[in-house]
Parts: structure tokens; sequence; C-alpha cells
């Protein structure tokens, strides 16, 4: 049984979820589950039409499918996964069946919308950072109930707390009050757009400052992981009980300035893109360094255990975490060193969830099993295939490879950039199949009979 439960009242089964609680989280869990399945599938396609001579393959000219592939893959992979993971951790944290299930059917119609453009080859694809559209109005239609669905069960945790003393209740908790602030971000920005901006300015300036709050969203989430984790690993968290409330409070407080911005700049400006770059520099870093740090000497100190989820989970996280930590100091935001520096990150992030998923919340739902081969396998192969292709796309950027293109338009004309990108196609593949492997477990024990 998970030492850092949910904090609730004593004597519900197993760890303070009662039946209609486990059926919402069990909704929840399978919304991140499909998404990344479905951010798994388009990364495949996507890592083939990178490599030399594999974009043939394709059933698609790849000509036109690699920028839609590219929008859908991020938003499935790096929003619709990430929030699916709070608004479950939310309801689970407090539960509320009506918020819940609220949000759940909000969150999955907001999921559909973003697929049909995609399938049926509607709208132009928008590469704006954070979070990439294909301008159509049902993909911004399905951000938005998405974004209201995840929204429920945060608002009903933050207005009735648990008690606020656990690793996990407080960080879900920081997340949900960051998430709440990149709302209010989005909500300025829209307000305060230009009517006649172009597609391309548009959307930057509409996902520019909500998108970096949401990197303050993801912190929190991913430091929970580490401290719930640890406890499981180890017998305790990394970070004590007077620290980690400490860590909480400085990423909401390096979050908070994001919404005065639109009040202090013009928004889209130099100054006020740069204010937002700066929020991100100087008030995100520390928490995860810290974290990260605890987590090492954790590691270092034992047990360690290879065979267990948890640890498997915490270890290869932060590893390739701090991978991308290492590459994104080279990172210059034109070429595949900045991808390779974040898909790095996003890995490591995706590894600490795979870890919560079966060392916390399938246990949760009654559905924990045993830790097979299979369980521990798909930690390798995504870990290893993820630092694979992010070292690839680093050598590859390193000689001068363009990032957001492919095929020709790559300039494959070296054997440094060949190399490069041979080893993000087979690294991309590797991740792929771990990724694969993972949603076929974790489904397949969701979908076991039992106790609801």
């Amino acid at each position: 049984m998970p030492r850092d439960t949910l904090e609730l009242p004593p004597g519900l089964p197993p760890v303070g979820l009662d039946k209609a609680a486990r059926r919402v989280l069990s909704g929840w869990l399978l919304l991140a589950v499909g998404s990344l399945a479905v951010a798994g599938t388009l990364a495949l396609l996507l890592a083939l039409a990178r490599t030399p001579h594999a974009q043939d393959w394709l059933p698609w000219p790849w000509q036109s499918f690699f920028r839609k592939a590219l929008v859908a893959h991020v938003v499935f992979a790096f929003v619709v996964w990430y929030l699916a993971m709070l608004g479950g951790l939310a309801a689970a944290v407090r539960p509320g069946v009506v918020t819940g299930m609220a949000g759940l059917a909000l969150a999955v119609t907001g999921a559909l919308l973003l697929l049909i453009p995609t399938l049926a080859d509607w709208g132009e694809a928008s590469l704006n950072n954070y979070v990439p559209v294909l301008v159509h109005p049902l993909f911004y239609a399905g951000l938005a109930l998405l974004a209201a669905g995840v929204a429920l069960p945060v608002l009903h945790l933050l207005l009735r707390p648990p008690v606020w003393g656990g690793a996990l209740a407080m960080g879900v908790g920081t997340a949900g009050v960051l998430y709440l602030l990149a709302l209010v971000c989005f909500g300025l920005a829209w307000a305060n757009l230009p009517p006649h901006a172009d597609l391309a300015t548009y959307n930057e300036e509409l996902f520019w400052g909500g998108g970096h709050l949401l990197q303050f969203v993801h912190t929190p989430l991913l430091l929970t992981a580490w401290q719930v984790l640890g406890e499981q690993a180890f017998g305790q968290a990394p970070l004590g009980p007077r620290v980690w409330p400490w860590v909480c409070v400085v990423l909401v407080a390096g979050g908070l300035p994001g919404p005065l911005f639109y009040a202090l700049f013009d928004a889209g400006g130099v100054t006020f893109r740069e204010a937002f770059t700066r929020l991100y520099w100087f008030g995100l870093p520390l928490a995860p360094l810290v974290a990260g740090a605890a987590v090492a000497r954790a590691i270092w100190r034992g047990p360690r255990d290879w065979r267990s989820p948890a640890f498997l989970g915490l270890a290869l996280s932060l590893a390739v975490f701090t991978l991308g930590g290492v590459l994104g100091i080279f990172a210059t935001g034109g070429d595949t060193r900045t991808p390779a520096h974040y898909h790095a990150e996003i890995g490591g992030v995706n590894l600490a969830f795979m870890g919560m998923v079966f060392a916390v919340l399938l246990p949760v739902l009654l559905r924990g099993g045993t830790c097979t081969k299979a369980v521990r396998l798909q930690f390798w192969l995504y870990g290893g295939g993820q630092a694979l292709f992010s070292v690839g796309m680093f050598v590859a950027g390193s000689a001068g490879v363009a990032r957001k293109v492919a095929g020709d338009e790559q300039g494959l004309d070296s054997a440094v950039k060949i190399i490069g990108m041979a080893m993000t196609g087979t690294g991309g593949v590797v991740a792929v199949a771990g990724g694969v492997l993972f949603v076929w477990l974790a489904l397949r024990r969701l979908g076991e009979s039992g106790p609801r």
C-alpha cells in the first residue's frame, strides 16, 4: 500500500477511494493513457518521416502529413496527457463524483474534437510555441473543452482541500493553482489579441504567456511524482516535510507575476515576451535543482531495487530529465538542439508518470498486480529510446539541421547529419516501443475485472 496515500478519512478501501471515486479515476487514467497512445502512434510516423529513405514508406505524402502530425503529436503528448494526469490526480486527492465525471466528459469531448480535423486533414498547421494548433474551429473548441474539463476537479480540490500535510496533496494543489493562473493568461491573451492579426501572430500571442505558465504546472507534477515514488522506493520522500512546502511556495511565487504582465506590458511586444522568458528562466529552475539533488542523494544511499516500478520510474526519470537540462545549455532555438532538449525533459516527466501509474494509481484502483518483466522493460525501452532520440537530434542540430522540417529540407549533406538523424529515428522507434508497451500494459490492467 502506498505510504503517501490520498489524505482522506481512514477506513475506505483501499486508500480512501470508494467505488464511485475509483470509477472517476479510472476514466481519467483511460483518457491519459489513450492520449499517449495517439501521441505515440504519431511519434512513430514522425520519426519515420525524418529518417533517410524511411519517409518513402509512409502511406501519406509526408510533405503534407508531417506538419499536421507534428501538431497533433505535440498536443496529445504534451497537453492532453499531462492535463489528464492533473485532472485525474486532482479528482483522486479530493474525490467529487459530480465535478470529476463532468470534467472528464468535457475533457474526453475536447480530445475527440482535436482528432477530427487532424484525421480529416482540415485546417492549416500553426507550429507556434507551447500549444501548436490546427487552425480550425473544432480544434480550438477541443482545447477549450479540455481546459474546462480539467479545471473542474482542480477547482473542487482547491475549494475543498484535504489535509495538506502529504507530498501528493500539496504538490497537486500547487499544480492546480498554477494551472488556473495559466488559464487566466490564456484568457487575457485572447482578450488582447489584435483583431486583424495574421494566423502565425495570432496563435503565438494567444499561447505565449499561458504556455510559459504550463511549464510551471508540469514542474510540480514531476516533483510530486518524484516525492511519491521516493516514498515507495526508499520509505520516505526525497524532500522532507519542512523543505517540500517551501519548494511548492517557490513554484507558485514564480508563476504569480504571469497575469500581471498583461497589464504592465504591451501584449505581444518584445518587452512582454522577454518578461515571460525571464520568468521561465529565473522562476522555474530552482525547484527541480533542489528536488533533483535530493533524489540523486536518495538513490545514492539506496536501497536500489531495479525490479521496483517506483525505483525504475524515479531513477530513469531523473537521468533523462537531467540529460535534457544539460542539452538545454547548448540549445540555440533554430536547430534540432532545441527539440533535443525538450524531448529529453518531456521524457523525464513521462517516465515519472509511468512510475506513478504502476506504483501508485493502479494499486489505488486495485489493479496493481505484480511487477513483471514486461512492466520493467517498458521503462528501459522508453527511457533508453528517448535518450538516444534526443542525443541524435542534438548531434544533427550541432551540424546545422533545422528544426520543424523533414525530408530534403533537412539538408542531410554530411555524415554527421545523417548519423544524427539515423540515431533520432532509431531512438524514436525504441521509445515508441516502450510507449506502446506501457499503453498496452496499463490498458490491460485498467480493463481487468475486480472491485470498482
